[in-house]
Order: structure tokens, then sequence, then C-alpha cells
């Protein structure tokens, strides 16, 4: 009978406690050879009142009280409904009361939601959410529902931390590039337009971390303000501009991605030159930023989007992750880890052509090695990240379903301390997430980390010395003469 106790809790049928006493302490008597089941419309009576409850905590009826496995009370001994009077007293639920409406604007209501609606109550540390099509139950902001205090302070100071990291190292890379933009020619300009995309992601979870998380992802409901909940982002505005930035730049950054492998491709296979390149720019631009607006798009038309209590950030929701998040991000990556393969191929028959035709290939060979650092540093971090999130999605609503009808359970029992009492589950994978999110963008700098970045900031850096001042004499004039024009080898060649 344990696993039945949320929904005696619940209070979702009256003749939920007869029905289940029916059928796990049949009635027995010295006249019948046989246990007395419970009746097929007892179990439709009580089915038609508690399946709305366990629906909305996405949970089906059970299989052991399917109501075909007990007989019709026609021709066949069974437990009937007891009359009304003589069920015991169950406290009813709390009725909130309502303004008298016109009878022409009462609106049709289906008696499976209204019989959910009467018979939803949640715990202490979570609220009611009637803004959506189920009524559910939501962490309450300021409480510990599903995690601890400790933990959520915790992962607050990971993301911070990080993106910190990330915003230093992709500033970085923009600051070498303003300083050397000649540097940065097609195929490569596209890392700029990368590191510029995490640069960005990194302020949005920087702000996060400065303006906390009531002030973000929590809404206002009918019993107590609650992080947002599934289907109803769009309710809060902080909430659904702080995800648009979010969604919008991870796809940017993976669309920046497979535009980089494109130009390597068409560089190394088909032998673009860097002004070939340039000149298509505009196309490239036009597809690495509009594409995301789409998918963004279309993805706020779903309204998934909710509020996590961990870290305190709107995201898509796990129900919709594999189809609203994954799979766009997944396809990016996968079209330019193709496109980075065959670059990577023809690099490599480009070197034995040079190495057989017995020049040098060192160059050549240290190009093929930053290429290779630089396409599993980035792959590898998006592709776990895609990982947790699967992990995420199909493991977090179940543990969320049975972390609620604990605390439901714990409302009847006397000296239990709301809240999470056991560790999270799933924590290490969330903060794994974090991370690899934010270390793409760290990584992302790697393609500045070489000798000519130091000698482009000495140069800028260093201080203007005046020339030494030459002895006066004919020879040393002629000399100073001589000198000054004498054509400079870098500009010749």
């Amino acid at each position: 009978l344990a696993a039945f106790m949320p929904l005696i809790h619940y209070n979702c049928s009256r003749h939920l406690r007869f029905f289940l006493c029916a059928v796990f302490a049949p009635v027995c008597s010295e006249y019948v050879a046989m246990q007395i089941p419970a009746c097929k419309p007892l179990c439709l009576s009580v089915r038609m009142d508690c399946e709305p409850a366990l629906t909305s905590l996405t949970l089906p009826w059970p299989h052991m009280l399917d109501c075909e496995r007990f007989p019709d009370n026609g021709n066949t001994l069974c437990v009937q409904p007891p009359p009304e009077e003589a069920l015991p007293d169950v406290a009813p639920p709390v009725q909130p009361q309502r303004a008298a409406v016109p009878a022409h604007e009462v609106q049709p209501v289906q008696p499976m939601q209204t019989r959910a609606n009467r018979h939803h109550q949640c715990p202490p540390h979570f609220v009611q959410t009637p803004y959506v099509e189920t009524i559910t139950c939501a962490p309450r902001c300021g409480a510990d529902a599903y995690y601890r205090a400790e933990d959520k302070r915790f992962a607050e100071r990971w993301m911070t931390g990080w993106a910190w990291l990330c915003f230093l190292s992709t500033l970085f890379t923009l600051l070498t590039f303003w300083v050397e933009p000649s540097r940065f020619r097609y195929p490569e300009r596209p890392v700029v337009f990368l590191a510029l995309c995490y640069n960005l992601l990194s302020v949005a979870y920087i702000v996060r971390g400065a303006v906390g998380t009531e002030n973000l992802s929590c809404a206002t409901q009918e019993d107590g303000p609650s992080y947002v909940p599934v289907h109803d982002g769009l309710r809060s505005i902080p909430c659904t501009i702080w995800w648009l930035a979010r969604h919008y730049l991870g796809l940017a950054s993976n669309t920046w991605w497979a535009v980089l492998c494109g130009c390597w491709l068409l560089s190394a296979r088909n032998e673009w030159s860097s002004e070939a390149l340039h000149n298509m720019a505009p196309y490239l631009h036009a597809t690495a930023w509009g594409l995301p607006v789409l998918l963004s798009a279309g993805t706020l038309i779903s309204r998934s989007v909710a509020a996590d209590e961990l870290t305190g950030l709107c995201q898509i929701s796990d129900e919709s992750a594999i189809w609203l998040e994954v799979l766009p991000h997944a396809t990016l990556l996968l079209l330019g880890c193709i496109f980075a393969a065959v670059a990577g191929l023809a690099l490599v028959r480009v070197r034995k052509a040079v190495r057989s035709a017995g020049r040098s290939a060192t160059k050549l060979e240290r190009l093929m090695t930053r290429l290779g650092i630089f396409a599993l540093l980035y792959a590898l971090p998006a592709f776990g990240g895609l990982a947790c999130a699967l992990h995420e999605s199909s493991v977090r609503p179940r543990w969320r379903t049975l972390a609620l009808l604990a605390a439901l359970d714990c409302r009847s029992v006397q000296n239990c301390v709301p809240g999470p009492v056991y560790r999270a589950a799933g924590l290490e994978v969330a903060l794994l997430r974090l991370f690899l999110s934010l270390v793409v963008g760290v990584t992302s700098g790697m393609w500045v980390w070489s000798g000519k970045t130091c000698r482009a900031w000495s140069k800028l850096l260093a201080a203007p010395s005046k020339p030494l001042r030459p002895p006066q004499g004919p020879q040393s004039v002629g000399q100073n003469v001589f000198q000054s024009f004498k054509p400079d080898a870098n500009n010749v060649a």
C-alpha cells in the first residue's frame, strides 16, 4: 500500500480507501468459499476520479488496478461501493470562492479537468500553477524543493567562475583581432565570430549571477512565487529574454562552427582563395546569424521554456529538449565535423604531394595539427553537453515526479521535515553540462595562442624608444642618409 499513499493523501476519490482495502485485504466470509473481489464499477469510479491527478504527475494508472480484472456486479458476488452515508468522513479539499458569473458567460468545462482542479493540492515547498493546460506543482522560490541550498550555492559559484573565464578568454581573442585584423583572413575569420558568440554567452551567465535567481526565473502564482513552470516561460519577460539570448547564441556558435569547417573545406579541397571566400562573406553572415533566428522563433512558439531550481536558468524543458535543443545543435555539429573530416583528408593529400615534390611540409603539418586540436577542443565538449542534455531529459522528469510524490507523502507524516532529504539526482550531470557549455568558449581562443600573438601585443604595448643620436661627422651623416634610403627587405618581399 505504500506506493498508493500519495494518492490517498491527494484525496482524489471518496471511494479510494474502500477500493484499496477491497483489493489488498479482500472481504472473507464463512459462507463463501472464495475471496470477494471488488466490483468493476467501483474500480471505474475510483479511476475516473484519480486518473487526472496521476496524469498531472505524468504517471500511468497502475496495471495491477486494471478495471478489466474485476467482475461486474451482475451475477458475480463482488464488493460494491457503500452508500454515501456509510463512508468515513474525509476532509474535502478547500474550494476557492468565485464570484457569480452570468449563465451566458459560463464556459463548458471538461469533467476530468474539473476533478483534477478540485483534488489538486501541493506540498509546502511547491506552488500550484493554474496558468498552464494541466495544473501542476512548481518549486516555490526561496525554498528547497528538489535541491539543497548548498547545492544551489555551489552551482551558482561554479557557473559564474567558468563564465568569467570564458569571457576573459574570448575577450582576448576579440582584442587580438582588433590589434591585428589582417591576420584573421578567410578561412580563419569565422573563429572571431565564434569567439564573439561565446563572449556574449558568457556575459549572459554573468548577468544571471549578478541579477539573482528570483529576479530572473521566478513568476508570481496564486499562492506565491515559483520557478517558471513548463509551457509558461513567456509569462516572465526576464526569463524569456535571457533564454532567447542563450538559445540564439548557442545556435549561432554552432552555425559558425559549420561555416568555419565549410570554409576550410573549400580552401583545402576546392582550392578557393582567401579573396574568393571573402566575396562570399555576406552570404555566410546571413546564414550564420539568420538561421538561429528561425530556429529560436520556432522554439519560442512551442512555449517549452521552464526555469531550473538548481541553476536558476531558463531553458528548454526536459520533455522537449530532444527535439528543440539536442536535434538542431547535433545537426550543426555533425555537419561541421563532416566538413572538417573532408578538409582534413584533402590536407593529407596536399601534404603527400608536397613531400613527393621534395619540398618541406613543416608549415602545412603545423597548420594541420592546429586544425585538429581546435576541432577536438570544440567538438568533444559540445557533444558532451548534448549527451548531458539527453541524460537529463530522460532521467529528471521521472525523478521530479517521485520527489513530488515523496513531498506529498511527507505532508501527512508526523515529524517529517519538508524539502529534499536525500542527495539530488543528476546534480553531477547538471554541473558537468554547465562546464561543457562554457569551456568551449575558453578553448575557442586556442587559435590565437601563438608567438604571432605575443609579438603583436608586445609591439602594441612597447613604449616608443628614442633613436640614438649619431656622432656628428661627414662619414656618419653619409651612412645615415644611406641607411634611410636603404630598401626594407620585408617590404620588398
